[in-house]
């Protein structure tokens, strides 16, 4: 796959992702029927195959460009920009450490991806055969993933599931005594504010302990993407923002066993020194400015029994 960009990484202008050569190798690629929020699975994954193919990835997934070139869909349709790519793959890492760093703490975990789209954490991140993954998204979108990544791992107790996370009743078809790690990553900022609280409740109802990690976005940003600056490849989409944190503290008051564990800064994640170099100066800019540094934030909270807050 090669990807197109302008020679100048430090601008901020439309990026054009397309896969070439190879031609001549018959594969069967999958059609993408999807809309929605459900599509801007194209958005991460696009963003992931163009990171491994710089110099100096910040997150270096080596699955995203075959997954990528697996779909009968035309990337050129979709246009990011290089600091929208830098980014998503900056979160990706994050949560990637964060991931690792609760499987290292509790080998016996049940992971569940929610909303896992094409991404292949699984694959990414270290886990023994102690530890159960359920990458979860829409039917349809599971459906997609069936025909271009593998539903099944050798020795390891991996698994996927079609369902509407929205839906009461599927996770009390997973059962389990340990730890459980839910990753939402982007999730919530696209659901109403009721359906992503209610989500988290449910989560620490059914559950008896573990952590939730996700990201959101504050008031100011959603009115922007919201409003006259949206993110054009997420807008083609069909998919609207609709909930913010401007206080994550605040979100303890959902549900009692929520405890904010950390919360990160987009402007300030490691690996920011990695974006190019006019992103770099923008968010060393933004990380100065109340409000504005908060735009977007990496939220991981503890629910349930002690003993799953990280070693101080």
């Amino acid at each position: 796959m090669a990807i197109r960009t302008n020679d100048d990484s430090s601008n901020n202008e439309g990026v054009n992702v397309s896969p070439s050569g190879e031609q001549d190798r018959v594969v069967e690629k999958a059609k993408v029927d999807l809309n929605g929020v459900a599509k801007t699975l194209l958005v991460t994954l696009i963003a992931r195959a163009y990171d491994f193919s710089t110099p100096r990835p910040i997150l270096g997934d080596p699955y995203a460009k075959d997954i990528l070139e697996r779909l009968d869909f035309d990337v050129t349709k979709m246009t990011l920009t290089l600091n929208q790519m830098a980014s998503i793959a900056l979160r990706t890492s994050h949560f990637d450490r964060w991931t690792s760093d609760f499987l290292h703490r509790n080998p016996d975990t049940t992971v569940l991806h929610i909303a896992c789209g094409l991404d292949s954490r699984m694959d990414r991140v270290k886990w023994g055969e102690n530890t159960r993954w359920v990458d979860i998204d829409l039917p349809e979108v599971i459906e997609l993933r069936r025909k271009v990544q593998p539903t099944s791992l050798p020795g390891r107790d991996y698994s996927v599931l079609g369902v509407d996370v929205l839906n009461e009743d599927w996770m009390h078809g997973i059962s389990t005594d340990g730890p459980v790690l839910v990753v939402m990553e982007g999730l919530l900022c696209y659901l109403p504010e009721e359906d992503g609280k209610r989500l988290l409740q449910r989560v620490c109802e059914t559950f008896r302990r573990g952590e939730l990690l996700f990201e959101c976005i504050s008031s100011l940003t959603l009115q922007t993407l919201n409003g006259k600056t949206p993110i054009q490849s997420i807008s083609s989409t069909g998919a609207v923002f609709h909930s913010s944190v401007d206080d994550p503290k605040a979100v303890e008051l959902f549900h009692p066993d929520l405890k904010l564990v950390e919360s990160v800064r987009l402007a300030e994640a490691p690996g920011v020194e990695m974006f190019p170099l006019g992103f770099r100066a923008l968010m060393y800019l933004r990380s100065w400015i109340p409000g504005v540094r908060d735009a977007a934030r990496f939220l991981r909270f503890s629910f349930g029994e002690v003993g799953v807050v990280p070693d101080q």
